[in-house]
């Protein structure tokens, strides 16, 4: 009797500790699984446009700021370490160090050319999303400056052509706004490029209209879809319309223009954040 009773209790609590012990390993499992088994997530960049194309911009000069709108579309924090412009380009920004999932910042990139011709560059993004550094890509055209020749350029007796004086005015000073003017008075059609936003004097000239300066090219700085405009700011390029718009007048795309006129695409959503 003793040695049943002996057998029973050792088979019971060898049983308790085999399955306390089964047991524990099991739950152990199902608390790691629960703890470390789900994603953290990560983070993913995306931009209103892969690439801005610019206007013509005199060389020593800037241009008004075209927008990108960068958006972590990820479902973790972004680490920015570094947004760089390529030469010739600038840029601010306002992203700061850590953008959190789903929102966004403001880019602005300028045109400033130390150099003539056709500019290409890039604006780099330095990050922890699996696919940096992305960049976007930039290109523009960079024209030589437009200067006084010194000559001012006005009517006399009425008639063309325009007369020149020489000396009158200071030469090898930028041209702020070089234009063609032409002598339509009488026969001869004679033209002329001045600065017309200088105004000089000629000896015996008509008195209206006044003279300006001349200058030794019509080259200037001009604006397209998405740059400011209007008042002392360049032009908007051939094929765009300085416009009305929220926030101000912007160069947008003439109606009825060619589509490969309009040489930028442009993003204004997060504009008034860099203003």
């Amino acid at each position: 009797m003793k040695s049943r009773l002996f057998v029973l209790i050792t088979a019971t609590l060898l049983g308790f500790f085999t399955l306390s012990g089964c047991g524990g390993s099991s739950g152990g499992g199902a608390v790691s699984g629960s703890g470390g088994g789900g994603s953290s997530g990560s983070p993913k960049v995306s931009f209103s446009a892969s690439s801005l194309t610019f206007g013509d911009e005199v060389e020593g000069t800037a241009s008004e700021p075209l927008l990108i709108t960068l958006t972590n579309s990820g479902t973790a924090a972004l680490s920015i370490t570094n947004i760089a412009a390529s030469a010739n380009f600038a840029e601010t920004d306002n992203c700061g160090s850590t953008l959190a999932a789903g929102a966004n910042c403001a880019i602005n990139v300028t045109l400033a050319p130390s150099t003539t011709g056709s500019v290409k560059g890039t604006v780099t993004f330095t990050d922890n999303a699996a696919d940096s550094p992305q960049t976007v890509s930039l290109s523009g055209t960079a024209v030589t400056p437009s200067t006084l020749t010194g000559n001012c350029v006005g009517y006399r007796g009425g008639s063309c052509p325009m007369i020149v004086q020489d000396n009158a005015c200071p030469v090898g000073k930028p041209a702020k706004a070089p234009a063609y003017e032409t002598c339509d008075i009488g026969v001869g059609g004679s033209q002329y490029i001045v600065d017309s936003s200088t105004y000089c004097d000629v000896e015996g000239r008509d008195p209206f209209p006044r003279p300006h300066c001349q200058a030794t090219s019509a080259v200037q700085s001009c604006s397209v879809q998405g740059q400011q405009c209007g008042g002392a700011l360049p032009y908007c390029c051939s094929g765009f319309t300085c416009t009305a718009g929220a926030g101000g007048l912007f160069c947008q795309a003439t109606a009825g223009a060619n589509a490969s006129s309009t040489r930028s695409s442009w993003d204004r959503g997060l504009a008034d954040r860099l203003r």
